[in-house]
């Protein structure tokens, strides 16, 4: 399982934005960050093309991104979905409020999984918040999985909740197989059960992770994992 599968489905994720007519309540710091710090947001901005917004906006975006940087945030996401906004016409008004309410929450992601979790895993854990999760979520994802990295379960429990099954259920399930053996790809093997019973209705994903839990922890979990190995994050239903 390589790490960039994991982000096709997790830029998947991300495709599902705020609504546009939902309120702007998400506000970034305004403190400016020093010149040593601000290096690094015009480093992660050298793919961010000011031209393809009106002057206002471009340099609004560009205090969003030196923000997040200055709070150690990473800034590619940001711009990534700037431009995505771009490519295809949203208004500027939500464009900045997506920025900032994606800055937000990987924040929030940030004090939940903790200081030195790696870019992926924010973005990973802010896509969780913005579908729905909470910070306790992203917590008892980071505790489950001691030192390892926590961007494939992140991706997991957000596609199973957006499948239909409860929040609770979800984290249950994640959290006992990231303790498993070769957890990652027990996990996937997880997620493609339930998309594929998911079709069926929330119901009949729900039997469909249980059962599949069940297998693993009673029965053989090395068995189960290994029929996942080569499995590839399905992409979750448009919200």
């Amino acid at each position: 399982m390589t790490l960039s599968t994991v982000w096709l489905l997790a830029a998947q994720l991300a495709s599902a934005t705020t609504p546009a007519g939902s309120a702007d309540t998400i506000l970034v710091p305004p403190a400016r960050a020093p010149a040593s710090q601000t290096a690094v947001a015009r480093r992660d901005q050298q793919a961010f093309d000011g031209s393809r917004f009106d002057s206002l906006t471009a340099n609004a975006l560009r205090a969003l991104f030196d923000d997040a940087a200055a709070a150690g945030l990473p800034v590619r996401p940001l711009v990534n979905r700037a431009l995505e906004g771009a490519a295809r016409r949203t208004t500027s008004e939500r464009i900045l409020r997506v920025v900032r309410e994606h800055a937000l929450a990987l924040r929030d992601a940030k004090q939940a999984l903790g200081d030195r979790s790696s870019d992926d895993e924010l973005e990973a854990g802010a896509i969780a918040l913005r579908a729905g999760l909470d910070r306790r979520a992203l917590e008892m994802v980071r505790s489950s999985r001691a030192r390892s990295p926590v961007v494939v379960p992140l991706v997991v429990l957000t596609d199973l909740v957006r499948r239909g099954v409860p929040a609770a259920t979800a984290q249950e399930a994640v959290a006992t197989l990231g303790r498993a053996p070769r957890a990652d790809d027990t996990l996937l093997g997880l997620q493609a059960t339930v998309a594929k019973n998911a079709q069926r209705g929330p119901g009949m994903a729900v039997d469909a992770l249980n059962r599949y839990v069940k297998a693993v922890v009673v029965t053989a979990p090395e068995a189960a994992a290994s029929t996942s190995s080569d499995r590839k994050p399905v992409r979750p239903p448009t919200p």
